[in-house]
């Protein structure tokens, strides 16, 4: 009895079948190639604000550790938080410069800037609560978290360490009842 269905050449097959790959192969180069680029850098404006939060976070636990009546632990701990901060500021007002092409002036910038005076018979203001630092670290390291997934390289690393940093200060060196608290 004839069959009814044709019986094809097993090198018919085969060459298609490496036909059809080289083809799939060739779109998947050609589609990579024509995919999105790299992510691009920040701009520069971008990490303003991680350095303005920086300082404002340095000199509030500065001022914070200088509280009448703290303990020392607690003191120590906000003196600590307040050196790491003013590293942050150092590092990024570099990564600015870097950026910027004026690497030269990122290291002779002073960070700290004395307010003026408005009435020398008004007391200064009170020591800020450690819970505003605790919240203001917080707000930092929510900053450099959403801007560590734009960034790559170095200034990824550097966002991610101030991320984790702002983020160890504000959960295990002050919080409430923990080793310094």
């Amino acid at each position: 009895m004839p069959r009814a269905v044709p019986v094809t050449n097993w090198l018919t097959n085969r060459r298609r079948v490496l036909a059809s790959g080289a083809v799939l192969a060739a779109l998947g180069v050609v589609g990579s190639a024509c995919g999105e680029s790299a992510p691009k850098t920040p701009a520069v404006e971008e990490l303003i604000t991680p350095l303005d939060q920086a300082r404002h976070d340095g000199a509030l636990a500065a001022a914070a550790a200088g509280a009448i009546g703290i303990p020392p632990q607690v003191a120590a701990a906000l003196t600590v938080v307040a050196t790491q901060r003013t590293a942050h500021a150092r590092a990024l007002a570099t990564e600015i410069a870097r950026a910027a092409g004026k690497l030269a002036s990122a290291t002779s910038e002073t960070s700290s800037s004395s307010p003026s005076p408005t009435d020398p018979a008004s007391p200064p203001p009170p020591p800020p609560p450690v819970s505003d630092v605790i919240d203001s670290l917080r707000t930092s390291a929510e900053e450099a978290s959403r801007l560590v997934t734009k960034s790559s390289g170095y200034r990824a690393g550097l966002l991610a360490s101030i991320a984790a940093s702002c983020t160890a200060s504000y959960t295990v060196a002050l919080v409430p009842g923990g080793p310094s608290i």
